[in-house]
């Protein structure tokens, strides 16, 4: 009875041992533009000279290879080298933000671990889209985004130099608004929008690297439907009347038309009639030469 214990105590301290193991630190952080080690360490089980590759995924999800056939792929040459224990930038910049895999093969064995890497870069002043005038009742958002910040940047909103809580219904001072505010893409939304929203509004971002960064402050104004533009159309229908004759001034006008156009007519004929008579005569004359020996 004993001795069974003990066999399979034994077996499972082996197994525990025995396993392919790869071990590396998950989260790395570094400033932009300084050095950093990724370390990947591993189990004697790999053999003396095991089979090590480094993939890296960026933010968007492409993937490729940094380290392969024990030598840095072309884009990496000159950047990476690999050393004891791991593998070491000389500098990195914001695009090396990312999942790095440390794959370690031999002995029929595999495993592989991800570290995710942060190159650390402070907010840059972000682009924010303000509407300087809108209507009440209407849905706006503004939008606040700073390009540059990594980790990316968290978002706070002002109003007339006061920030804005992300719940204004547990303040008394906001209690009366309703907007929505999403600390992480930066929008502010006003679902239906009233005067009492109307005022200088900015957004800052920050991401704990550096000092938060301001967009620039644009004045909002709220205010009810338009009814200028109608106004204006009646205005410049109104003037434009002062230029039409009345229906009154039309008729005389189109009497003394058709008068002088009856008088024309009368003229033509009389005309006509003069023609007539000038051509009998001619024809008369004509016959008379006709008759004379």
């Amino acid at each position: 009875m004993w001795t069974f214990v003990f066999v399979c105590l034994s077996i499972s301290v082996t197994g525990l041992h025995g396993a392919f193991t790869v071990t590396v630190n998950p989260w790395v952080k570094v400033k932009e533009n300084e050095g950093v080690d990724l370390k990947c360490s591993y189990t004697a089980d790999f053999g003396a000279s095991p089979r090590i590759e480094w993939k890296f995924k960026d933010l968007k999800g492409s993937q490729v290879y940094i380290y392969f056939d024990n030598k840095p792929t072309a884009q990496y040459e000159g950047r990476i080298a690999m050393v004891e224990g791991g593998l070491r930038f000389n500098k990195v910049t914001r695009a090396d933000t990312g999942d790095y895999d440390c794959e370690v093969s031999g002995n029929s064995g595999y495993d592989e671990k991800t570290i995710k890497l942060t190159v650390l870069v402070p907010p840059s002043k972000p682009v924010s889209r303000i509407p300087s005038s809108v209507t009440t009742g209407s849905n706006v958002r503004l939008t606040c985004y700073d390009a540059d910040g990594s980790p990316p940047s968290t978002y706070r909103w002002y109003k007339d130099n006061t920030p804005l809580p992300e719940d204004p219904s547990k303040f008394p001072s906001f209690k009366n608004l309703t907007y929505k505010r999403n600390v992480f893409n930066g929008n502010l939304e006003f679902p239906s929008i009233s005067k009492l929203d109307t005022g200088s509004y900015f957004c800052e971002a920050s991401n704990g690297e550096g000092a938060p960064q301001c967009g620039d402050t644009v004045n909002m104004e709220v205010h009810d439907k338009d009814n200028s533009q109608t106004t204006a159309v009646s205005s410049s229908l109104s003037t434009e009347n002062k230029d039409v004759p009345s229906k009154t001034t039309l008729n005389h006008m189109l009497e003394k038309q058709y008068g002088v156009f009856l008088l024309q007519e009368v003229k033509l004929k009389l005309e006509i009639q003069k023609l007539e008579l000038e051509m009998t005569k001619l024809k008369l004359e004509i016959q008379k030469l006709g008759q004379e020996p």
